[in-house]
């Protein structure tokens, strides 16, 4: 106890001397005491009235490394969206439904669904995790992830995870694969907060065969051929029969999750779902 104590003290006088900086605005703030989040929904129901989704576990680790009102700039995913792709609809009325494209185009995968919309403030964080080697923001991006699953599936309700994988050639330029660091921090977390999901992660089954433009710099036709071809399944014993959870950082339109999905119903999964973190309207 009185461990804790000075601890709390030492964190109090560091900040009121150094406090933190915001990693997008980059004002200085002085970062709340965390505390747990105490409200619970069942697994596939909406958030508490009163309680948005993106701010339900935000005031925990997102406030060591955001200012308040940077926090308070992030933008849930919320109804009504395309009940296949998870795109949000301008207006807001009415139940989930198919959007155009997917009624003209239908996807491989059986439902996409994310955490926040892709806006500047989230882009920023991304940008600082992936292109600027700010990887501790893997442990709050993953309590989102992890908000998002909890929303739109069940402990139950998956196989296996797999991330999308990087090309051999980007992993050593970026030194890391962003979307599996996250991955890898909400299922270490989910242990330790008693949410007893047994989910498996599987990195070496799904690998990219082809070096291609990063998607970020191509148009939506562009993107499509871009990304062709370029996955291939290493052991398809792994996923034969499985329900998959394929998860990206960034839903744009939709291309690479797309394609990783034939691929894998291709060489023998049941079905596959796909979660990002954000989602481009």
């Amino acid at each position: 106890m009185i461990a804790g104590l000075f601890q709390k003290l030492y964190q109090v006088l560091n900040e009121a001397v150094f406090p933190p900086k915001c990693l997008v605005c980059k004002t200085f703030f002085h970062a709340p005491v965390p505390v747990a989040e105490t409200v619970s929904r069942p697994a596939g129901g909406d958030p508490p009235a009163g309680l948005p989704f993106a701010q339900s576990r935000r005031g925990g680790l997102l406030s060591r490394y955001l200012c308040a009102a940077c926090i308070r700039g992030l933008v849930a995913v919320e109804s009504p969206i395309c009940a296949c792709c998870g795109l949000p609809f301008n207006s807001r009325q009415g139940d989930d439904h198919l959007c155009g494209e997917c009624l003209d185009l239908p996807k491989n995968f059986r439902i996409a669904r994310a955490a926040l919309v892709y806006e500047p403030i989230l882009t920023s964080i991304i940008h600082r995790f992936k292109y600027h080697g700010r990887i501790q923001l893997a442990e709050p991006l993953a309590e989102l992830l992890a908000a998002a699953f909890e929303r739109y599936w069940g402990p139950d309700g998956i196989d296996l995870i797999i991330p999308v994988p990087l090309h051999a050639k980007r992993l050593r330029q970026r030194g890391f694969n962003q979307v599996y660091l996250m991955v890898r921090n909400w299922i270490a977390a989910s242990g330790q907060n008693g949410f007893g999901l047994r989910l498996q992660i599987e990195r070496d089954v799904l690998a990219r065969t082809a070096f291609t433009k990063p998607q970020s710099a191509l148009g939506r036709t562009q993107r499509a051929f871009n990304i062709k071809n370029a996955f291939t399944v290493i052991d398809s014993d792994k996923i034969i029969g499985k329900r998959i959870l394929l998860i990206d950082d960034v839903y744009t339109t939709g291309a690479t999750v797309n394609e990783c999905a034939r691929i894998l119903l291709k060489y023998g999964a049941e079905h596959v779902d796909v979660l990002t973190l954000a989602r481009a309207v």
